[in-house]
């Protein structure tokens, strides 16, 4: 427990719309013990807050799959005195936005208020997290708006087979699970199981936050231990490791469609692994959306495959994936699926050219500062960047370290990063893949 504010600032300089502007984070930690970082933007009435509670769907119990994401639906349909509707009025009448997710490894609240109504927004917010109703009417009806999402799931090329990659992904680790559920696991959950998620995932030691806009540090940190503060003190229970497949295969879902989706990949990297930003700038080469990438100009504009192929890097807790999706005709998958392990083993053996990373460099310096364009995009940044376990200096020191990437390391990073004979393919469609 601290009984003081514990300040550090670490100033950056973007250059928007031709005029400089200072972002100045800073590190704090309440109080009572919530860290958050701050950007103070005193130009606009209006604060930005971003809540990262480190637990999700992989806290699910067994059988109760789903119970996390249904809890987070249910923030804003009534609390305390307040009913579904009347929590609604209030939302609108103090002008501000509230907006609740679940994913596989945590939670995120969102909230956008104006500043004159501070207090106001905060008790009504505190209300939501602290003492929401789960009443019987709300729960059945946004049960049933799950279970309607998850069956009309079941028919999209695209869900389908990202559900039978991450299977084939993680195995039985926690991670494979839906965080929205299942079909059977989402009836069968109770009233009880939305109690018990909520007392298990919104507790005060599980909590990143970022904040931007109209307030200061000793502002902050008394409104935040206060909203906070009657939250249970719990840390939930570390997650194993999870061991990815090293054989590629191709799995082919019979699906009735004119157009397969294919879903691809292999292992990739943590995010806290040193080599994950020479990982990231390779895979923006190599597949990310646009034209320029390599996936694009080759499957795209040189063979006319598909409307559309990228690649991405997909981080967790104890590990990564590197994954790329696509979607071409059926009497043209085999090809497609070729051309991609080529261009795989390519990149892997070759590497990139000095001009592709010249270029490369250029984009992402140019781009980056367009992610500060509104303090709900920064408070969403600061808070994910505390999930990842990332400095503050990374948002000064960023593009001096893409700036300083040697064309040697990035290389060396993609003869292990791009493991051709480890490719998983996906196919939901009618391939004619025998052919």
């Amino acid at each position: 427990m601290f009984t003081k504010l514990a300040l550090t600032f670490a100033s950056t300089f973007f250059l928007f719309s031709g005029l400089q502007a200072a972002v100045d984070i800073q590190e704090i930690e309440t109080p009572n013990g919530i860290k958050v970082w701050l950007v103070e933007d005193h130009s606009n009435p209006i604060l930005a807050l971003k809540i990262y509670f480190m637990g999700g769907s992989i806290h699910d119990s067994v059988g109760k799959e789903g119970s996390a994401h249904l809890m987070m639906a249910l923030l804003e349909e009534g609390a305390d005195d307040l009913d579904a509707v009347g929590f609604q009025v209030e939302v609108e009448e103090l002008g501000a936005g509230f907006e609740f997710n679940a994913y596989k490894e945590a939670v995120s609240v969102s909230a956008q208020m104006i500043t004159e109504n501070l207090e106001d927004t905060l008790i009504l917010l505190q209300k939501a997290l602290v003492q929401p109703n789960f009443d019987s009417e709300p729960f059945e009806r946004v049960k049933g708006q799950v279970l309607t999402n998850i069956e009309f799931n079941e028919t999209d090329p695209d869900e389908i087979a990202f559900d039978i990659f991450t299977d084939l992904m993680f195995g039985d680790h926690p991670l494979h699970r839906k965080a929205e559920g299942t079909k059977t696991s989402v009836a069968n959950l109770t009233q009880e199981d939305v109690v018990r998620a909520h007392q298990k995932i919104l507790a005060q030691g599980n909590i990143v936050v970022g904040a931007a806009g109209d307030i200061t540090a000793d502002q902050l940190v008394i409104l935040l231990d206060k909203l906070l503060e009657n939250l249970p003190e719990q840390m939930l229970p570390e997650i194993p490791d999870f061991s990815i497949p090293q054989e590629g295969m191709v799995e082919i879902i019979d699906f009735p469609t004119p157009q397969a989706t294919i879903v691809f990949g292999h292992r990739g990297l943590s995010r806290d692994d040193p080599d994950f930003l020479l990982a990231y700038v390779l895979n923006e080469v190599f597949g990310r959306s646009g034209f320029n990438s390599r996936l694009q100009k080759k499957l795209r504009v040189d063979l006319g495959l598909t409307y559309g192929v990228g690649s991405y890097l997909s981080t967790y807790q104890s590990g990564g994936l590197v994954v790329g999706s696509m979607a071409t005709a059926n009497k043209t998958v085999k090809e497609a699926i070729e051309v991609i392990k080529i261009e795989w083993e390519r990149i892997a053996n070759e590497g990139i050219t000095q001009q592709e990373l010249d270029t490369i460099k250029m984009y992402l310096k140019g781009s980056y500062p367009l992610r500060f364009k509104t303090n709900t995009s920064i408070a969403g940044i600061l808070a994910g960047m505390q999930l990842d376990s990332m400095p503050a200096s990374y948002v000064k020191n960023r593009n001096d370290m893409i700036e300083a990437i040697r064309l040697e390391d990035i290389n060396r990073v993609a003869k292990y990063l791009y493991r051709p004979e480890e490719l998983v393919f996906v196919v939901v469609g009618q391939p004619d893949i025998d052919s």
